[in-house]
Protein backbone atom coordinates (compact mmCIF):
# COMPACT_ATOMS: atom_id res chain seq x y z
CA UNK A 1 0.00 0.00 0.00
CA UNK A 2 1.51 2.99 -1.52
CA UNK A 3 2.29 5.88 1.44
CA UNK A 4 -0.09 8.42 0.40
CA UNK A 5 -3.20 5.34 0.63
CA UNK A 6 -1.71 5.40 4.39
CA UNK A 7 -2.05 9.08 4.83
CA UNK A 8 -5.64 8.69 3.15
CA UNK A 9 -6.63 6.67 6.05
CA UNK A 10 -4.95 8.46 8.34
CA UNK A 11 -6.71 11.72 7.42
CA UNK A 12 -10.00 9.84 8.00
CA UNK A 13 -8.69 9.40 11.53
CA UNK A 14 -7.73 13.16 12.07
CA UNK A 15 -11.47 13.80 11.00
CA UNK A 16 -12.63 11.54 13.30
CA UNK A 17 -10.99 13.80 16.50
CA UNK A 18 -11.63 16.79 14.44
CA UNK A 19 -15.55 15.69 15.01
CA UNK A 20 -14.90 15.01 19.08
CA UNK A 21 -12.89 18.05 19.57
CA UNK A 22 -16.03 19.90 18.12
CA UNK A 23 -18.24 18.38 20.08
CA UNK A 24 -16.52 18.17 23.06
CA UNK A 25 -15.91 21.78 23.02
CA UNK A 26 -19.25 22.49 22.17
CA UNK A 27 -20.87 20.42 25.46
CA UNK A 28 -17.92 22.41 27.26
CA UNK A 29 -19.64 25.91 26.35
CA UNK A 30 -23.00 24.08 26.94
CA UNK A 31 -22.05 23.50 30.88
CA UNK A 32 -19.95 26.84 30.96
CA UNK A 33 -23.32 28.35 30.11
CA UNK A 34 -24.99 26.54 32.28
CA UNK A 35 -28.14 26.72 30.59
CA UNK A 36 -28.76 30.19 30.87
CA UNK A 37 -29.74 30.12 34.77
CA UNK A 38 -27.09 32.98 35.50
CA UNK A 39 -28.64 35.46 33.42
CA UNK A 40 -31.71 34.72 34.59
CA UNK A 41 -31.34 34.27 37.67
CA UNK A 42 -29.82 38.03 37.51
CA UNK A 43 -33.06 38.53 35.70
CA UNK A 44 -35.28 37.82 38.40
CA UNK A 45 -33.09 39.92 41.10
CA UNK A 46 -33.50 43.34 39.19
CA UNK A 47 -37.16 42.21 38.38
CA UNK A 48 -37.56 42.02 42.63
CA UNK A 49 -35.82 45.01 42.95
CA UNK A 50 -37.91 46.86 40.61
CA UNK A 51 -41.23 45.03 42.08
CA UNK A 52 -39.66 46.63 45.64
CA UNK A 53 -38.97 50.19 44.33
CA UNK A 54 -42.73 50.36 42.67
CA UNK A 55 -44.41 49.26 45.91
CA UNK A 56 -42.25 51.49 47.59
CA UNK A 57 -43.41 54.66 45.56
CA UNK A 58 -47.34 53.25 45.70
CA UNK A 59 -46.84 53.05 49.49
CA UNK A 60 -45.53 56.61 49.43
CA UNK A 61 -47.82 58.01 47.15
CA UNK A 62 -50.75 56.30 49.46
CA UNK A 63 -49.24 57.93 53.00
CA UNK A 64 -48.38 61.30 51.12
CA UNK A 65 -52.52 61.32 50.27
CA UNK A 66 -53.33 60.44 53.46
CA UNK A 67 -51.23 63.27 55.03
CA UNK A 68 -52.29 65.31 52.50
CA UNK A 69 -56.05 64.77 53.52
CA UNK A 70 -55.44 65.86 57.27
CA UNK A 71 -53.75 68.87 56.34
CA UNK A 72 -56.49 69.89 54.00
CA UNK A 73 -58.93 69.04 57.08
CA UNK A 74 -57.42 71.02 59.70
CA UNK A 75 -56.93 73.78 57.16
CA UNK A 76 -60.48 74.12 56.20
CA UNK A 77 -61.61 74.13 60.05
CA UNK A 78 -59.49 76.46 60.76
CA UNK A 79 -60.76 78.50 57.61
CA UNK A 80 -64.69 77.74 58.49
CA UNK A 81 -64.45 78.04 62.40
CA UNK A 82 -65.23 81.81 62.37
CA UNK A 83 -62.20 82.13 65.03
CA UNK A 84 -59.41 84.05 62.67
CA UNK A 85 -60.26 87.70 61.95
CA UNK A 86 -57.13 88.54 60.86
CA UNK A 87 -57.35 89.23 57.34
CA UNK A 88 -53.40 88.60 56.15
CA UNK A 89 -53.65 85.16 58.70
CA UNK A 90 -56.81 84.24 56.96
CA UNK A 91 -55.30 85.07 53.44
CA UNK A 92 -52.56 82.62 54.03
CA UNK A 93 -54.32 79.78 54.80
CA UNK A 94 -56.20 79.75 52.16
CA UNK A 95 -53.17 80.17 50.03
CA UNK A 96 -51.83 77.07 51.99
CA UNK A 97 -55.16 75.53 51.89
CA UNK A 98 -54.89 75.75 47.60
CA UNK A 99 -51.69 74.46 47.78
CA UNK A 100 -52.66 71.30 49.65
CA UNK A 101 -55.78 70.80 47.78
CA UNK A 102 -53.57 71.28 44.75
CA UNK A 103 -51.02 68.81 46.11
CA UNK A 104 -53.80 66.43 47.24
CA UNK A 105 -54.92 66.12 43.56
CA UNK A 106 -51.53 65.12 42.29
CA UNK A 107 -51.02 62.93 44.68
CA UNK A 108 -54.20 61.25 44.18
CA UNK A 109 -53.46 61.18 40.72
CA UNK A 110 -50.35 59.18 40.46
CA UNK A 111 -51.81 56.73 43.21
CA UNK A 112 -53.81 54.57 40.34
CA UNK A 113 -50.72 54.26 37.56
CA UNK A 114 -48.25 53.58 40.80
CA UNK A 115 -50.21 50.23 42.01
CA UNK A 116 -50.73 49.32 38.56
CA UNK A 117 -47.25 49.76 37.44
CA UNK A 118 -46.37 47.89 41.18
CA UNK A 119 -48.88 45.19 40.53
CA UNK A 120 -47.58 44.54 37.10
CA UNK A 121 -43.81 44.22 38.34
CA UNK A 122 -44.99 41.89 40.93
CA UNK A 123 -46.55 39.83 37.96
CA UNK A 124 -43.38 40.04 36.14
CA UNK A 125 -41.55 38.85 38.84
CA UNK A 126 -43.54 35.96 39.49
CA UNK A 127 -43.45 34.71 35.99
CA UNK A 128 -39.64 34.85 36.29
CA UNK A 129 -40.06 32.91 39.48
CA UNK A 130 -41.67 30.37 37.68
CA UNK A 131 -39.43 30.53 34.23
CA UNK A 132 -35.95 29.74 36.73
CA UNK A 133 -37.88 27.40 38.49
CA UNK A 134 -38.60 25.49 35.01
CA UNK A 135 -35.22 26.13 33.43
CA UNK A 136 -33.10 24.99 36.63
CA UNK A 137 -34.93 21.60 36.68
CA UNK A 138 -34.38 21.14 32.82
CA UNK A 139 -31.20 22.03 33.10
CA UNK A 140 -30.61 19.28 35.98
CA UNK A 141 -31.49 16.90 32.93
CA UNK A 142 -30.06 18.78 30.73
CA UNK A 143 -26.22 18.39 32.71
CA UNK A 144 -26.64 14.52 33.33
CA UNK A 145 -27.03 14.52 29.91
CA UNK A 146 -24.06 16.81 28.66
CA UNK A 147 -21.69 14.73 31.33
CA UNK A 148 -22.46 11.28 30.48
CA UNK A 149 -21.96 12.44 26.60
CA UNK A 150 -18.57 14.78 27.38
CA UNK A 151 -17.38 11.26 28.46
CA UNK A 152 -17.95 9.37 26.33
CA UNK A 153 -16.95 11.44 23.30
CA UNK A 154 -13.68 11.39 25.94
CA UNK A 155 -13.07 7.97 25.96
CA UNK A 156 -14.04 7.75 22.14
CA UNK A 157 -11.53 10.61 21.46
CA UNK A 158 -8.70 8.31 23.33
CA UNK A 159 -9.79 5.68 21.39
CA UNK A 160 -8.92 6.77 18.14
CA UNK A 161 -5.96 9.03 19.68
CA UNK A 162 -4.42 5.27 19.76
CA UNK A 163 -5.71 3.87 16.65
CA UNK A 164 -3.56 7.50 15.38
CA UNK A 165 -0.46 6.97 17.12
CA UNK A 166 -0.44 3.14 15.51
CA UNK A 167 -1.41 4.17 12.16
CA UNK A 168 1.81 6.51 12.06
CA UNK A 169 4.00 4.21 12.54
CA UNK A 170 3.89 2.88 8.34
CA UNK A 171 4.21 6.46 7.51
CA UNK A 172 7.79 7.69 6.71
CA UNK A 173 8.49 10.43 9.30
CA UNK A 174 9.27 13.44 6.13
CA UNK A 175 6.53 12.18 4.63
CA UNK A 176 3.97 12.38 7.62
CA UNK A 177 5.68 15.82 8.84
CA UNK A 178 4.35 17.21 5.48
CA UNK A 179 0.94 15.72 5.47
CA UNK A 180 0.31 17.32 9.18
CA UNK A 181 1.82 20.61 7.82
CA UNK A 182 -0.63 20.50 4.75
CA UNK A 183 -3.64 19.27 7.16
CA UNK A 184 -4.49 22.73 8.97
CA UNK A 185 -3.95 24.98 5.89
CA UNK A 186 -6.56 22.51 3.96
CA UNK A 187 -9.13 22.62 6.00
CA UNK A 188 -8.57 18.97 7.19
CA UNK A 189 -8.24 17.66 3.76
CA UNK A 190 -4.29 17.00 2.90
CA UNK A 191 -5.33 14.02 0.86
CA UNK A 192 -7.47 13.47 -1.96
CA UNK A 193 -8.15 11.00 -4.83
CA UNK A 194 -7.67 11.92 -8.68
CA UNK A 195 -10.35 10.92 -10.69
CA UNK A 196 -10.58 10.82 -14.53
CA UNK A 197 -7.45 13.10 -14.51
CA UNK A 198 -9.20 15.94 -12.40
CA UNK A 199 -7.63 16.97 -8.34
CA UNK A 200 -10.60 16.23 -6.17
CA UNK A 201 -9.49 19.02 -3.87
CA UNK A 202 -9.08 21.87 -6.14
CA UNK A 203 -10.90 20.58 -9.00
CA UNK A 204 -8.52 21.17 -11.41
CA UNK A 205 -7.66 18.99 -14.34
CA UNK A 206 -3.97 17.40 -13.83
CA UNK A 207 -0.94 17.97 -16.57
CA UNK A 208 -1.13 14.37 -18.72
CA UNK A 209 2.96 14.74 -17.34
CA UNK A 210 1.68 15.21 -13.87
CA UNK A 211 -0.22 12.45 -13.90
CA UNK A 212 2.43 10.09 -15.63
CA UNK A 213 4.98 11.30 -12.84
CA UNK A 214 2.71 10.73 -10.13
CA UNK A 215 2.00 7.07 -11.44
CA UNK A 216 5.41 6.24 -11.58
CA UNK A 217 6.45 8.40 -8.33
CA UNK A 218 8.51 6.77 -5.25
CA UNK A 219 6.72 8.94 -3.11
CA UNK A 220 4.41 12.13 -2.73
CA UNK A 221 3.07 13.94 -5.23
CA UNK A 222 1.62 17.24 -4.48
CA UNK A 223 -0.68 18.81 -6.38
CA UNK A 224 0.77 21.50 -8.17
CA UNK A 225 -2.42 24.05 -8.27
CA UNK A 226 -3.58 23.41 -4.95
CA UNK A 227 -0.83 21.29 -2.90
CA UNK A 228 -2.92 18.34 -2.20
CA UNK A 229 -1.03 14.76 -1.36
CA UNK A 230 -2.25 13.22 -4.57
CA UNK A 231 -3.72 9.52 -4.65
CA UNK A 232 -4.55 7.41 -7.58
CA UNK A 233 -5.70 3.70 -8.47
Amino acid sequence: MSTARFLLGLQETDQQLAMCRRAYRQIVEELDSEGGVPELTADLEKARVRQLELKVEAARNESEAASLRDRVKQLEERLYSGSITNVRELTAIETEHNTARRELARVDEAIGPSKSAAEEAEQAHQRLESELEERQQEWSVRRKELRKERSRIGTEYKKIGAERETATADIPAPDLETYNALLPRMNGIAVVKVDRGVCQGCRVRLPIGEISRMQNAAGLVNCSSCGRILLTE
